[in-house]
């Protein structure tokens, strides 16, 4: 894990899994909430998936974002990717990710899932992730990670990246 955060530090795009409703007209474009690409064309993405909505998740490696399988299987349903940089990154220019947060709990040396992410950014800001939501992930910054941290056994560990 900390090999795939070293390698991709460099934090151009925020992609979100989604997926358009055909059912409605016009098409309603809905946030799936269990999938969140970060990183940079040609650097790659972190992949962040609910590995158990409401309370873990999966990091992984992406070449290039795709769209979940999930939504490849619902006829009604086109999936997508929303690109949400302007809200949670800058839209101007490429963050360097400094370091990451990953708070973890008795079940990650077994299943590699995580409870929760805190990256620092080079601009002074931070970006969290935290999948213990009933909705998915969310996405917020430091004012954020009381809904992480302050879960019992959870514990933080850092690791600089860049």
């Amino acid at each position: 894990m900390i090999r795939l955060f070293r390698q991709c530090h460099r934090f151009e795009e925020l992609l979100a899994a989604a997926y358009g409703d055909l059912s409605s007209a016009p098409e309603r474009v809905v946030l799936y909430g269990k999938q969140i690409f970060i990183g940079a064309p040609g650097a790659g993405y972190l992949d962040l998936s609910v590995a158990h909505l409401g309370q873990w998740m999966q990091v992984g490696h992406a070449a290039e974002p795709t769209v979940h399988p999930e939504l490849a299987e619902e006829d009604q349903l086109r999936g997508v990717l929303v690109d949400m940089t302007g809200l949670y990154l800058s839209s101007r220019r490429a963050l360097e990710c400094k370091s990451v947060i990953v708070y973890i709990d008795d079940e990650f040396p077994a299943s590699g899932r995580v409870r929760g992410l805190s990256f620092s950014l080079d601009d002074g800001t931070s970006l969290v992730v935290d999948p213990a939501n009933v909705d998915g992930i969310s996405l917020g910054d430091e004012r954020d990670l009381w809904r992480i941290a302050d879960v019992g056994d959870v514990r933080a560990v850092e690791i600089p990246v860049g």
